[in-house]
């Protein structure tokens, strides 16, 4: 069981509750912040850099098919003398779009990787910060007022007014005069009276009863008085037994 809070001034905990609601701001912005960048981030690179760099190779592929061809048409000319005019401005400039072809299909492969990596790390980021939001939308606020009502209850208590001992007991004597007055509350003669009424009441009610008991039973005995004579004075009216007579 934990002690008793040593509180030696409310207002610390507003203060702390103000820190609280502070602190929940911040780190909601913080939060918002970040998920901001991490779906531009997701957006830059999906959006705009993948689909640059695949437009970029067919086109500069095509630009390379265009110095080849101007090359190869190049080399096929002959001077006037009968000697090939120099090719090193088309041989250059074949180099230059290989280059860059080489280089548009090696940023769109890093990009679509970077892509996949990016999609796997924002799906650990949102796990991640899935504490992170129950802490800001309900574990923050539930402190918070958690605190307020707190301090409520403090002041409450500090504006109760104290109550002496003596003022405790003159209130409880008046509690008991005011239930002796309406009834609610007996004295122990009173009480004695009441039991003794009703001892009374339940002697009378045991008279009453062996009285109807004895009732009940003195005529059960008369009917059956009759029932017992009835073989005599069949006997009697018999054949035989009329003007004294007997039978052989």
């Amino acid at each position: 069981m934990s002690g008793p809070a040593n509180i030696t001034d409310i207002g610390a905990l507003d203060e702390f509750r103000r820190a609280l609601i502070r602190f929940r701001e911040e780190l909601g912005v913080a939060v918002a912040e970040a998920d901001s960048d991490v779906k531009s981030t997701f957006v830059w690179l999906e959006r705009d850099r993948m689909l640059h760099w695949k437009r970029a190779v067919p086109r500069l592929d095509e630009e390379l098919t265009s110095t080849k061809a101007a090359l190869f048409r190049k080399e096929m000319q002959t001077m006037g003398t009968g000697q090939r005019p120099s090719t090193i401005d088309e041989k250059k400039a074949v180099g230059r779009a290989k280059a860059r072809v080489e280089d548009a299909r090696e940023r769109f492969d890093k990009t679509r990787r970077w892509l996949m990596t990016l999609e796997r790390e924002v799906s650990l980021y949102k796990s991640h910060m899935s504490p992170m939001a129950s802490l800001i939308d309900r574990d923050l606020p539930e402190a918070i007022q958690l605190l307020r009502n707190m301090a409520l209850a403090l002041e409450a208590y500090l504006a109760t007014p104290n109550v002496t001992l003596g003022e405790q007991l003159d209130r409880a004597r008046g509690n008991v005069a005011s239930m002796r007055r309406s009834g609610e509350l007996r004295t122990a003669a009173e009480e004695l009276q009441d039991l003794a009424a009703a001892e009374v009441l339940q002697a009378d009610e045991r008279v009453l009863t062996a009285a109807r008991d004895a009732a009940l039973r003195a005529v059960k005995t008369e009917h059956a008085l009759p029932q017992h004579n009835a073989p005599a004075q069949a006997d009697a009216n018999a054949p035989g037994t009329q003007d004294g007579g007997v039978t052989p």
